[in-house]
C-alpha cells in the first residue's frame, strides 16, 4: 500500500472510524489536520499509521516508530466540558489501552500488567504503551503508541520496554485488529466520562495502578523529586512524600518506579 493510500475500518460504534496511512510524520499530525479542516465534525475520527517519520512522545521526546514495530494511533475528541476537565482524558486513554491489551495477550501475563502515572501501560515494570495528549481550540488529539511487534532498544536502562507480541504464545496480534478493539473501548469509556464525569474513570484507573507505597523518582520541568508515592488525588495529581516528611503535589512529570528499594536507597 502506498504511503498516500487510505483504508477505513468499520467495526466501530456509530460516528467512529479509523483511517490507515502507511507513512506520515505522525498520527497526531494527521489528526490535527483533520481537526483544523473539520471543526465541529471531527470527533470520533481516528488515524493509524504504519510508520512515523517524526513520532513524538510526552515532553518533546522522540518516539521510535519504525515500520511494523508498533501501533501508532490518534483519536480526535471534542468534549463540550470546560477545558480544565480535558487532561483527565489521558487517564481514560491509558485505561482504554490497558483494557484492550488484556483482551489480546495471554491471561498468564494479566497480573503483571499495570498502569503508571500519568498514562503509561507496563508489564513487569517494562513499558508496553504510552499516551500523548495534545489540544487546540477545536478539540484534542489522543495519541496512543503501543510496542506491538518490537520494543525500541533504549540501551542500558534498568527496565527496557517490552513488545505486546512477546506476551502472546500463539500467532501475533494484528495492528488493525488491536486498533479497532482499542478505539471501541475508548469510545465506551468516553461515553461514561461524558455522562458520569472523570472521577468514575480515574477511580477505575487507580484500581489498576500499583504505585502507591513504592519509591518513585519524578523528573519535572524544574527538579527531580524522589520519595514514596502516597496517593493519586481526585483530579489525577500525584502525591509524593519526601525523606523529610514533606508531601509534594505533582501535576506533570516523568516517573520511574524504584521497585525493590526503600526511601533511603537501600
Amino acid at each position: 500500500m502506498a504511503s498516500g493510500d487510505i483504508k477505513t475500518f468499520n467495526q466501530l460504534p456509530s460516528g467512529w472510524h479509523i483511517e490507515y496511512q502507511a507513512s506520515a510524520t505522525s498520527s497526531n499530525d494527521l489528526a490535527f489536520s483533520c481537526l483544523k479542516n473539520n471543526p465541529g465534525q471531527a470527533e470520533g475520527r481516528c488515524f493509524r499509521v504504519g510508520e512515523q517519520t517524526k513520532g513524538r512522545g510526552r515532553r518533546g521526546k522522540h518516539w521510535v516508530s519504525h515500520p511494523g514495530d508498533g501501533l501508532y494511533l490518534s483519536v480526535i475528541l471534542c468534549p463540550k466540558t470546560p477545558r480544565y476537565t480535558w487532561p483527565s482524558l489521558s487517564f481514560l486513554a491509558s485505561l482504554g489501552v490497558y483494557k484492550a491489551l488484556l483482551r489480546h495477550i495471554d491471561s498468564q501475563h494479566h497480573h503483571r500488567c499495570t498502569l503508571k502515572w500519568p498514562n503509561d501501560v507496563l508489564c513487569g515494570n517494562r513499558k508496553l504503551a504510552g499516551i500523548l495528549l495534545e489540544s487546540s481550540e477545536d478539540g484534542l488529539v489522543v495519541g496512543c503508541g503501543v510496542n506491538l511487534n518490537n520494543a525500541p532498544d533504549l540501551g542500558g536502562i534498568a527496565h527496557p520496554p517490552i513488545a505486546v507480541n512477546e506476551l502472546v504464545s500463539e500467532g501475533k496480534i494484528d495492528a488493525g485488529i488491536l486498533a479497532t478493539s482499542l478505539v471501541a473501548i475508548i469510545a465506551e469509556l468516553y461515553a461514561i466520562w461524558q455522562s458520569r464525569g472523570h472521577q468514575f474513570i480515574l477511580d477505575e484507573w487507580c484500581r489498576h495502578c500499583d504505585m502507591k507505597g513504592n519509591l518513585v523518582r519524578i523528573q519535572t520541568v524544574a527538579e527531580i523529586i524522589e520519595g514514596i508515592c502516597e496517593d493519586i488525588g481526585r483530579d489525577g495529581q500525584l502525591y509524593v512524600r519526601r525523606d523529610d516528611g514533606q508531601v509534594v503535589q505533582i501535576t506533570a512529570g516523568d516517573v520511574e518506579i524504584m521497585r525493590g528499594r526503600n526511601a533511603s536507597g537501600d
